[in-house]
Parts: C-alpha cells; sequence; structure tokens
C-alpha cells in the first residue's frame, strides 16, 4: 500500500503542477494583466511534495543518480530529467515573482518552458508504463489518462486561485475540464471494453483486482463527472464571484476522482512473467 501511496501522490501532484502552469502559460500570453501568482506558487509547493514522495518511493534515492546517465535509452531517465527541468522552471518564475515582480517578460517566458516541458514531462511518466510488462498498462489509454488528468486537475486549481483575474479564460478553463473528462471516459470505457477478449492472465488477473476495488473506481468516476459537471454547469453564468464556493467544491471533487483513479491504477498492477502472461 505505501508503494502505491508514493507512486499516486509524486504521479498526482506533478501532473497536477503540470495542468497548472499550462493554464498559467496561456493566462499569462492572452491577459497580459494577468499575473496568476497564487496559482504559481501551487504549482511549485506541488512538484516539490511530487519530487519528494518520487525519493519515497525510489526506496534507495542514490540510485535515482545512475537513471540519469541513461537519458538516450530509458523512458525513466527522461521522466527524472524533465521533472527536475519542470520543477526548476516553476520554482525560478516564483522566485522572480517575489524578488522582482515586474519582469514579467521573464515571468511569462518560464511559465511558458516550464508548461512546454511538463508536457514532455506527463508523456515520459505514461511512456514507463507502457514498457513496464504490464499488461493491463500497456495501452494508449494509460497517456490518456495521464493526460486528461494533468489538464482537469490543473485548470481547476489555476482556477480556484486565479480566478479573479482569468477574466475570459474562465469559461474556456471549465468547458476544457469538461472537454478532458469526456475524452478520458470514452478512452477508458473502449479499452476495457476490448479488453474482454484477451487471453493474457496477467491482464485478467488485473481485472479481478480492478473488480475487488470497484467501490474505488465508482468514487472515481462519481466524483470527477461531478465535478467536470458542476464546473460546466456555473460556466454560463460566466463563472462569478458569487459561484466561487461552488469552483471550489468541483475543484475537490475532481482531484480527489483522479487521485483515486490513480491508486487504483498502480493497485491492478501485473507484471507478465513465466507462466502469468
Amino acid at each position: 500500500m505505501g508503494e502505491h501511496f508514493a507512486l499516486t501522490v509524486f504521479s498526482i501532484f506533478i501532473q497536477a503542477a503540470v495542468g497548472v502552469m499550462l493554464f498559467v502559460a496561456i493566462g499569462r500570453i492572452v491577459n497580459k494583466e494577468g499575473v496568476f501568482k497564487n496559482a504559481i506558487i501551487a504549482a511549485a509547493g506541488l512538484g516539490i511534495i511530487g519530487m519528494l514522495a518520487s525519493l519515497l518511493h525510489l526506496g534507495r534515492p542514490l540510485s535515482a543518480v545512475n537513471a540519469l546517465l541513461q537519458f538516450s535509452t530509458s523512458w525513466l531517465s527522461r521522466e527524472i530529467w524533465f521533472t527536475a527541468i519542470f520543477l526548476g522552471l516553476t520554482l525560478a518564475a516564483t522566485v522572480i515573482l517575489y524578488v522582482k515582480p515586474q519582469a514579467a517578460s521573464a515571468i511569462t517566458g518560464l511559465s511558458v518552458a516550464a508548461a512546454l516541458v511538463g508536457i514532455i514531462d506527463v508523456f515520459s511518466m505514461a511512456k514507463i508504463y507502457s514498457y513496464a510488462s504490464v499488461p493491463v498498462w500497456e495501452s494508449a489509454t494509460t497517456t490518456v489518462e495521464f493526460y486528461t488528468a494533468a489538464i482537469s486537475m490543473g485548470a481547476m486549481i489555476f482556477l480556484v486561485l486565479g480566478i479573479k483575474e482569468a477574466g475570459k479564460m474562465k469559461k474556456f478553463v471549465a468547458i476544457s475540464v469538461a472537454g478532458v473528462v469526456a475524452v478520458q471516459v470514452v478512452a477508458v470505457s473502449l479499452y476495457f471494453i476490448s479488453l474482454g477478449a484477451s487471453t493474457s492472465t496477467a491482464l485478467q488477473t488485473s481485472l479481478v483486482i480492478l473488480g475487488s476495488l470497484k467501490t474505488a473506481t465508482i468514487i472515481k468516476w462519481l466524483f470527477i463527472l461531478a465535478g467536470a459537471g458542476l464546473v460546466l454547469w456555473m460556466a454560463k453564468d460566466e463563472l462569478s464571484k458569487s459561484v466561487s464556493n461552488a469552483v471550489v467544491g468541483g475543484a475537490a471533487l475532481i482531484l480527489v476522482g483522479q487521485a483515486v483513479g490513480r491508486y487504483v491504477f498502480y493497485a491492478a498492477m501485473v507484471v507478465s512473467g513465466v507462466g502469468l502472461t
């Protein structure tokens, strides 16, 4: 359980941070008046917690040094590098916000760079699991789930912390959340329907595990769909200040739903091996 917890915290927090910086970058480009200080600070905090969780997962943090030298052949090495670069750029933007807040161009440039590196980082994370010899993970659906989680969580955190500065972006952010959640639902549903014809023992064992986690899976989808539905419903009112509390509620639902779903993702791990393929 501890291993799954550390992995869940690492991937969810880093992906949420990436999502936040993606919308910060868009916000600073679209709205020249927007600073989004709280959102940037939140992304830095999420990134730091995620990195600390990754050290807990490694067990032997020094082993990460060896992984750093395998960038050309290892997706794990690429993930470590891109995560570190993403966090470094985000922290740099945070520091400049405090030290020299008038340097808007530098902050915007760092935010855009962090968002771009973060997008690559999420792809690297997904690729690690696609090649992990775990049949239930070996699908493009893993990549879809990671990106949709990053965007939906990041968008909601950005909306909660930057609702006063978001301006015309409010409706765009709300529609983005609803859109990626719809993609996530369709992709995951089609994938699991296709698994019924598989003869892989490891994959079927994963499905049995998922069946035992049915309550957690139901919570995942109920929370994610409820959160997306709530923010989409509020979008028709341009997400005015009067509904800010409801925005927080929607954000909490999506964050918890994605986190529970990620824990289930790791819990379903069954590695292919001799006699188990």
